[in-house]
């Protein structure tokens, strides 16, 4: 069976340069054309001015001003974009660009008149210096023609933020595109080892009934496995799983680890708070990051090592904290296991970034004992 690939489209990478230098540059070429266009538009007005070298700097300085008002107004986005939503945000970035647009056009006309006099430039812009250099007074309609003015050249503004919503619809979209993708391939590598897995689950389903009358702790191992087996198979295929189901899978896993690793590795499990039948999450999501810890905490030494994993509900909102020991270096180096997680952590947070954008968090703190997961998200989706 083939295997999905995923490639980056000559769109993505037109869009999304692979690197830091390439992003710059598509930025200054990008400037450099957009103030050339906005310059080619006041020719016939600047054009018997073109030989004084004074006319041509202001004119060039008036249309970049639009460059240091788009980054900060972009900043403001991503600052009110973990607090503030919908028409408030909008409001308040329309406010902050007019008051950019009118610091930065007193501060070019200040500089302008200091420079070179506003008498050695054009009626035009004499008028409009005027007006800007002039306080304000609430009973002067000059003074309001200065917020018209303002008003209106946000317009300079309306190019480079359709781009920008262009692209950032456009990483959406992406990002979903190859979510799907993953999702696909996982499910045709499931109906491709399927048989496998219903194979096993029924020979331990078999054996646990010959083992019971023998060794009734034997058998209660072969009934966990049989358990996470069922799990694997009816329950992880849709996209979001009932918490108090997941926890359950978790708890199960727990306890197989702690049969398995009784001797050498301490467990620890803790769940708190009330759990409801809509509170919800990504399938697998706790799971992943469970066998992540035993994967590299305890299977990865032959020495003593701990887990301790503890789920807190409260307010909707689930608390999901994982420590495990770091095995000694030495072995990790030999062994040659990384304890970054790879994949699993990766997607995990793609998933996340995917499903939930800003409203969770996820944490990781290392040091040469231990590892610690740290994850918090919203349980109604």
């Amino acid at each position: 069976m083939k295997t999905i690939k995923q490639n980056n489209s000559l769109l993505e990478k037109l869009f999304f340069p692979p690197t830091f230098g390439l992003r710059v540059f598509y930025h200054i070429t990008f400037w450099v054309l957009y103030i050339a266009l906005h310059y080619s538009y006041a020719l016939p007005t600047l054009f018997r001015h073109l030989p004084d070298n004074t006319i041509t700097l202001y004119a060039f300085l008036y249309f970049s001003k639009v460059i240091p008002e788009y980054y900060l107004c972009i900043w403001l986005f991503h600052v009110l974009d973990k607090r503030v939503e919908g028409f408030p945000k909008f409001c308040i970035l329309i406010l902050f660009a007019i008051l950019l647009n009118n610091i930065f056009s007193t501060l070019i006309f200040r500089w302008t008149d200091y420079a070179y006099g506003l008498k050695s430039m054009p009626s035009r812009v004499q008028i409009y210096a005027e007006l800007y250099l002039t306080s304000f007074r609430l009973n002067d309609i000059k003074s309001w023609l200065v917020l018209t003015n303002d008003l209106s050249e946000i317009q300079f503004f309306m190019v480079p933020i359709t781009l920008k919503m262009a692209k950032y619809a456009l990483r959406e979209s992406m990002m979903r595109q190859k979510v799907q993708n993953e999702a696909l391939h996982m499910e045709l590598m499931l109906l491709k080892s399927q048989i496998n897995p219903h194979f096993v689950f029924n020979v331990i389903n078999a054996a646990y009934s010959k083992i019971l009358p023998v060794s009734e702790d034997a058998a209660e191992y072969l009934q966990k496995v049989s358990n996470i087996l069922r799990f694997s198979l009816y329950e992880a295929t849709e996209e979001f799983i009932q918490l108090k189901k997941e926890l359950s899978y978790v708890s199960q896993y727990v306890e197989l680890e702690s049969i398995r690793n009784n001797r050498r590795c301490n467990i620890t499990f803790v769940q708190k708070g009330r759990l409801k039948n809509e509170h919800k999450i990504p399938t697998l999501l706790l799971i992943t990051l469970v066998e992540n810890s035993f994967k590299h905490g305890v299977h990865a030494t032959r020495f003593n090592s701990y887990v301790d994993i503890h789920a807190e509900i409260t307010s909707d909102t689930l608390y999901f904290t994982i420590v495990n020991s770091r095995p000694n270096q030495l072995i990790r180096k030999k062994s040659h296991i990384g304890y970054t997680g790879g994949l699993g952590l990766t997607n995990l947070q793609k998933r996340m970034q995917l499903y939930y954008k800003d409203n969770s968090t996820f944490e990781t703190r290392v040091n040469d004992q231990e590892f610690k997961v740290m994850l918090k998200l919203s349980l109604l989706i």
